[in-house]
């Protein structure tokens, strides 16, 4: 299956992808639910969703809605499960799945109703070019989904390298505004959010999820070595995730792609 200098080269989604972990957006189910209900999803709509990893969006999308989804990743192994969870589901009819880079998919202008991309955004080195992307292959009325995570409490220097070091990705911390002013501007423009906070997970509690995860059958594959390294890397890993997470919060964010401006809404209103 894999060998042990094979596992230790591997960043966070590649081990993901070989535990098999159900790799969901920041707030989960209630985060696709809203996506979907917010955006005007249907049967007729045909979403692009970005990094699907694992597959659970595009899985819980197409039951929810029954609408087409076209879902790319980069990660293979990610891919590969992603494919069986759909076809577990009953829904692979309505999904395919494609290993593309999210900066240049190929896709004709214009194509989809929707765009989803969770957080991925924040772990693709060229981001702008990614938005420029997304928007391109977007229908004029469409949406992007996105759920940014952020900083609301400041990090120390050692936890970012620490997470840096984790997913292999170049991080700085980031905070609201930015991924706010990121996502709106030029033909995209915000049409509904809604901020939220990561619970405090206790230590013991991710120790058992993990327990969990590295008792499924297909790690039985796994010569004695190469399953102690990926247990061990993989505990690890989500024990730093849950202290960087106690630091995070996200936005579950809708933009729609308008080319007419319009002025600013002026009376505004809360929710009681």
């Amino acid at each position: 299956m894999f060998s042990v200098n094979e596992i230790e080269k591997m960043d966070y989604n590649q081990l993901i992808g070989v535990v098999r972990e159900t790799n969901r957006p920041p707030g989960g189910m209630r985060s696709i639910a809203q996506i979907a209900r917010h955006g005007f999803l249907s049967r007729d709509s045909h979403v692009l969703e970005i990094g699907t990893s694992t597959g659970i969006t595009a899985v819980e999308l197409a039951k929810l809605v029954g609408c087409r989804i076209t879902a790319i990743d980069i990660n293979e192994e990610s891919l590969v499960e992603a494919r069986r969870r759909a076809e577990a589901a009953g829904v692979a009819h309505l999904i395919t799945f494609e290993r593309k880079d999210a900066t240049d998919t190929g896709y004709p202008s214009g194509h989809f109703d929707m765009v989803f991309c969770g957080n991925v955004t924040s772990l693709i080195p060229d981001r702008d070019k990614a938005l420029t992307e997304y928007t391109r292959v977007l229908k004029t009325g469409g949406f992007i989904g996105a759920i940014p995570m952020y900083y609301i409490d400041v990090p120390s220097d050692q936890l970012v390298a620490d997470v840096r070091a984790a997913i292999q990705v170049d991080i700085t911390p980031l905070y609201r505004d930015f991924w706010i002013d990121f996502f709106v501007g030029a033909d995209r423009h915000e049409y509904w959010l809604q901020d939220y906070r990561f619970d405090a997970v206790p230590a013991d509690e991710v120790d058992r999820f993990v327990d969990d995860i590295l008792r499924r059958p297909h790690l039985d594959q796994l010569d004695d070595d190469a399953r102690e390294l990926l247990g061990k890397r993989y505990r690890e890993q989500m024990q730093l995730f849950r202290v960087n997470l106690s630091h995070m919060g996200f936005t579950t964010l809708l933009v729609r792609k308008e080319p007419t401006d319009v002025e600013p809404e002026l009376f505004t209103s809360t929710a009681l």
